[in-house]
């Protein structure tokens, strides 16, 4: 062999193992790529686990303080009634709340004596406030209150429903009402052509329309 093949065998030999440790080199940096890969796509998993636990833990809280705030509204329209009838009943005056018990005598007389079903008892139940009075002239009112911190369509759906159930009940006219601390942006042309007496009671301080 001459010095001339010699030299070109090194040169290949020298050739080959970069090659080896180049491709050695690659293997390596792709393994620890698909490992870093392989991590943060476990990373990426856990971390949509957390936001979707959170999501749901936010769900939760809202609806638990909608809940609240509509036992407040509710509190506050008890607190604030003589107003909220005069707003009702164009600056008329409540007589009285009718008293749950009181209701409840009623229903069960009506279901027996077949003046309403359960079903339909079981809705009138279901009213907030049945309340009752005089209006600005002085002519006998009554309104099944609906109340909610933020009042839409099932609130005007449900005020619909219940006040002639109790009509039917108590064998007089009872006017569907409606008292939130907020509304949605469409309620008030809503309300109107339902036929829908309603009032603001906002913060729970003042009352306003």
């Amino acid at each position: 062999m001459t010095v001339q093949e010699a030299s070109n065998e090194d040169r290949l030999d020298r050739i080959g193992r970069l090659l080896e440790e180049s491709i050695s080199a690659h293997d390596k940096e792709m393994a620890d790529i698909r490992e870093i890969v392989q991590s943060n796509t476990a990373a990426i998993a856990a971390l949509g686990k957390r936001v979707d636990q959170l999501t749901g833990q936010q769900q939760r809280t809202n609806q638990e303080m909608s809940t609240i705030k509509g036992w407040q509204t509710e509190l506050t329209v008890e607190r604030k009634a003589d107003d909220v009838f005069a707003r009702l009943s164009s600056n008329g005056d409540l007589f009285r709340i009718h008293p749950r018990p009181d209701l409840k005598h009623y229903i069960g007389y009506g279901t027996r004596a077949g003046f309403v079903s359960r079903a339909e008892a079981a809705q009138i139940q279901a009213v907030d406030f049945l309340m009752e009075g005089s209006d600005g002239d002085g002519s006998p009112i009554m309104f099944a209150v609906e109340v909610s911190y933020a009042a839409g369509d099932s609130d005007i759906q449900r005020a619909v429903e219940r006040a002639p159930l109790a009509a039917k009940l108590l064998g007089r006219q009872v006017l569907p009402a409606v008292a939130a601390e907020v509304i949605t942006t469409d309620f008030e042309e809503k309300a109107e052509r339902s036929g829908i007496r309603w009032t603001y009671v906002p913060n729970g301080n003042s009352l306003m329309q």
